[in-house]
C-alpha cells in the first residue's frame, strides 16, 4: 500500500499541512518540527506524487542550472552549493551544459513546465530573448555573466570582476610590474568580459606605457581551459614584446599558461608573474602554487539558488553583486 501524507503526519504527531510546510515551506516551521517530519519520512519511506501535486498546484518542483563548462571544477562547486539549497527545498535539479544548444534547452524548460532557472553560461551562446520567454512562460530566471539583461524580469548574481582586476593590478604593480599582460580567452570587446574592462582601466589608472598591446583574446567559440591558456601564452611570447607578469580569465588558463612559459624557459615567478581567477582548489596544489582571484563558489552557488527561490516564492527579482578576494601564493613575486 502507497505511503500517503497524512500518514507520515500521524507518525509525526503534526497535521498534513505542517508535512505539506516540510517538504515545500520549511521556513514556516521550526527546525526541530520538520526534522521530526523528515524522520517519519524516512521511517515511512514516504515518497510525494510529484506529478499529481504538479498538476493540483501548477508546480513541478523542478529547477535547472545551465553551466559554461562542467569540465571546470568551478562550476563543480557551483552546483554542489545550488543543488544543496535546492534539496533543503525539496526541489529536484536538472543540470545543463552550454556544449548543447541553449535555445534548445530552454524551449524544453517551457515543455518541462520547470519552476525556475539559474543561467550561468557565456551570453553569445544563447539569445537573451529566450530569457524573457521564459519568464513570460511564468519560469523564473536568475542570470550570471551578462550585464545587459533587463534587471525587471531577470534576477542577476554577477562577481565584480572590475573591482577583482584592481585587485590584481594594484598587487602586481606593487610588486614593481610595469609590463603586464591580460590572456582572455574570450573576445577583447565582449561587452559581458568585465575582467578586460577592468584591466583596461587599470591600465590607464596606473598610466602603464605598454597600454593594452599585451592584451591577448580568444576566438570563437571561446573556450576557457588550459588549452586555449597554452595556445594564448604561445601568441604573447610570439609578439616579442616584454612583458613580466600575465593575468589570466580563470585558474584553467593559467595553469596552460605556466607550462607554455615554463617550456619557453622562462621561470615562475622569477621571470613572469602570474594570476589566474576563479579559485579552485587545484591552484592550491599546482607547481608553483597559483596566486588567484578567488570566489566561495559554493556558497555563490547557494546564494544563486536563494536569488531563484524568492523569486519563485514572492516575486522579488534580486540582484547580488559579489566580491572575489587575493589569494597570494607562490607564482607571483617581485619584478626582478
Amino acid at each position: 500500500m502507497r505511503v500517503t501524507r497524512v500518514d507520515v503526519a500521524k507518525r509525526a504527531g503534526v497535521s498534513t499541512a505542517t508535512v505539506s510546510y516540510a517538504l515545500n515551506n520549511p521556513e514556516k516551521i521550526s527546525p526541530k518540527t520538520r526534522e521530526k517530519v523528515m524522520e517519519a519520512i524516512k521511517e515511512l519511506d514516504y515518497r510525494p506524487d510529484m506529478v499529481a501535486r504538479s498538476m493540483a498546484t501548477g508546480k513541478t518542483r523542478q529547477i535547472g542550472i545551465v553551466l559554461e563548462d562542467a569540465s571546470n571544477p568551478f562550476y563543480g562547486k557551483i552546483v554542489r552549493g545550488f543543488e544543496s539549497a535546492a534539496s533543503e527545498h525539496n526541489y529536484f535539479v536538472n543540470i545543463c551544459t552550454s556544449f548543447q544548444n541553449l535555445d534548445d534547452y530552454f524551449d524544453n524548460f517551457i515543455a518541462r513546465n520547470l519552476d525556475g532557472v539559474f543561467v550561468a553560461a557565456l551570453p553569445h551562446k544563447f539569445q537573451v530573448e529566450k530569457l524573457y520567454e521564459l519568464v513570460d512562460k511564468g519560469i523564473k530566471v536568475v542570470n550570471s555573466g551578462n550585464v545587459e539583461v533587463d534587471l525587471r524580469r531577470v534576477a542577476s548574481i554577477e562577481n565584480d570582476h572590475i573591482d577583482a582586476m584592481h585587485q590584481a593590478m594594484e598587487y602586481l604593480y606593487s610588486l614593481g610590474h610595469r609590463e603586464i599582460a591580460y590572456l582572455s580567452a574570450l573576445g577583447k570587446n565582449d561587452s559581458y568580459d568585465l575582467r578586460c574592462i577592468g584591466y583596461r582601466k587599470m591600465i590607464e589608472e596606473l598610466k602603464l606605457s605598454c597600454g593594452d598591446s599585451l592584451l591577448i583574446d580568444g576566438s570563437y567559440p571561446y573556450v576557457t581551459g588550459a588549452k586555449e591558456g597554452y595556445g594564448e601564452a604561445k601568441k604573447l611570447l610570439a609578439l616579442g614584446r616584454k612583458f613580466t607578469a600575465v593575468i589570466c580569465s580563470n585558474d584553467l588558463v593559467a595553469f596552460g599558461t605556466m607550462k607554455a612559459f615554463t617550456e619557453a624557459g622562462l621561470k615562475i615567478p622569477e621571470d613572469v608573474s602570474v594570476i589566474g581567477f576563479d579559485g579552485i582548489e587545484l591552484g592550491e596544489y599546482y607547481q608553483p602554487s597559483l596566486t588567484t582571484m578567488a570566489l566561495d563558489q559554493y556558497q555563490f552557488g547557494r546564494k544563486a539558488f536563494e536569488i531563484l527561490y524568492s523569486y519563485m516564492k514572492h516575486g522579488t527579482v534580486g540582484y547580488y553583486k559579489n566580491n572575489l578576494k587575493l589569494i597570494k601564493r607562490d607564482s607571483t613575486g617581485i619584478c626582478r
